[in-house]
């Protein structure tokens, strides 16, 4: 692995034997001696019919993700010497994920909207999707740097303290978004993947404002990509299964969120309901079924140590050990969050402490890159 220009934290994270055990198809891409698994679902032939029923196309979808695990085991030799297939697996999810925009199902919100003739549910947004900025990120988690980092436009969230809501909720309502964002379909959005790539990117990063509403054009994206390049997801995670099905065989990392895990906190301060009960659901499958390798943010939140943070890290300790976590003290007040006198400041630095030596008596692992 090459450290020029990287950050030293980045070179000790590597050194760490937990780092390495954990993420090891990651390092391997990275090394260039793994191969990404959307350039794997590529090598998988896939015959349907774009007018069958959804029910039949989500039975085919559940028999090639078996498939795709099975070819996934092969060594890389193997899977060197495999064709890619004119019509693939990314093909099939990528029309499923279009009929999921005719009755919206991508979050728990199921606004249940016809995006593709321009309903709007809670995210804004249409069947367009949007980019506000793409760059190589060298702030991101110790092992993710320099990162490939594509924001998307529109959340499904409404955090009152949201960082970044001029991209997430400020536009909304507004016919000018072309001004501060770029519109952007698979084969443009493939572009500025690559070119992060090509840029010394490790991995290209769909976040946001969220990348949940826009996963049909990130999934079309992947046609059209074809450098050997880990593909993370950072997101909310409140999608629903369904739509987890479509992208969990073709990412190689994970970096969800985890800000709540109670209920009341997450629909007064971010208008979810079920919040805990999705996430935990979402993160159990991705640890399990997915690829496994995933650092999930903390945001540790001022007077929510008890109610949020010790059982999100029970949680993590029991359900979920190859996962690291980034317990990140970086909340702020912002947005609206002055209407809440709770939370109307950061976290002390004994709220930080607290929290950390709860993790070091769980033997969580979280030094290397929080």
């Amino acid at each position: 692995m090459i450290f020029r220009l990287s950050r030293p934290d980045a070179k000790e994270a590597w050194q760490h034997p937990e780092i390495l055990k954990r993420f090891p198809r990651y390092k391997g891409i990275i090394d260039n001696a793994q191969i990404a698994r959307y350039i794997i679902a590529k090598t998988i032939s896939c015959s349907f019919d774009a007018r069958d029923s959804l029910d039949l196309l989500e039975d085919i979808l559940a028999q090639k993700s078996q498939e795709f695990k099975a070819v996934l085991n092969e060594n890389v030799e193997s899977l060197k010497d495999r064709n890619l297939e004119e019509k693939n697996y990314i093909h099939l999810i990528e029309a499923i994920a279009n009929l999921y925009l005719e009755n919206c199902k991508f979050c728990e919100r199921r606004c249940g909207v016809n995006r593709t003739i321009g309903e709007l549910g809670f995210c804004h947004l249409a069947k367009d999707s949007y980019v506000s900025s793409a760059f190589t990120h060298w702030g991101e988690e110790s092992v993710l740097v320099p990162s490939g980092t594509i924001f998307f436009t529109g959340c499904n969230f409404g955090c009152v303290f949201c960082q970044n809501y001029d991209i997430s909720n400020a536009w909304k309502g507004r016919k000018d978004i072309e001004k501060f964002a770029q519109k952007v379909d698979g084969k443009k959005l493939a572009i500025i993947a690559e070119n992060l790539a090509t840029k010394g990117a490790l991995n290209i990063n769909y976040v946001g404002s969220d990348p949940i509403p826009c996963l049909h054009t990130v999934v079309e994206s992947l046609q059209y990509q074809s450098i050997n390049i880990t593909q993370l997801w950072n997101s909310n995670f409140y999608m629903t299964e369904e739509s987890l099905n479509l992208i969990i065989d073709l990412m190689d990392f994970w970096l969800p969120d985890l800000k709540y895990a109670d209920n009341e906190c997450a629909l007064k301060y971010s208008g979810i309901k079920n919040y805990w009960e999705v996430l935990t659901r979402n993160l159990k499958r991705i640890h399990d079924d997915g690829s496994g390798e995933i650092i999930i943010r903390h945001l540790v939140m001022p007077n929510h140590i008890e109610c949020c943070s010790k059982p999100i890290l029970d949680f993590i300790a029991n359900k979920l050990p190859k996962a690291v976590v980034n317990i990140m003290g970086q909340f702020r007040p912002e947005y609206k969050a002055n209407k809440y006198p709770e939370i109307d400041r950061r976290p002390t630095s004994n709220e930080m402490q607290e929290v950390k030596k709860y993790a070091d008596n769980l033997n969580i692992l979280y030094r290397p890159v929080s």
